[in-house]
């Protein structure tokens, strides 16, 4: 297992295909100057199959689907 501190939560995260090894990863801060840290080797992979987020999470959040007028089965088919 491996566990990485960002922001103020705790990731963690098992991975039997990666070493507990640490990556340089450039960040982003609040105002917009980038700063290099360490980022253990599976994390980094899999923000970069992920591309950094869940996007399409990010994405259903936008729609509202709690209209009466939206019917259930349209609801399930936009969460799947």
């Amino acid at each position: 297992g491996n566990t990485w501190s960002q922001k103020s939560y705790v990731i963690m995260m098992l991975s039997n295909c990666h070493e507990v090894k640490y990556a340089k990863v450039n960040r982003t801060m609040k105002d917009g100057s980038k700063e290099e840290f360490e980022s253990p080797v599976a994390i980094d992979f899999y923000n970069k199959i992920m591309g950094g987020e869940d996007l399409e999470d990010q994405i259903a959040n936008v729609y509202e689907l709690n209209r009466k007028s939206c019917k259930w089965r349209k609801k399930v088919l936009f969460r799947l």
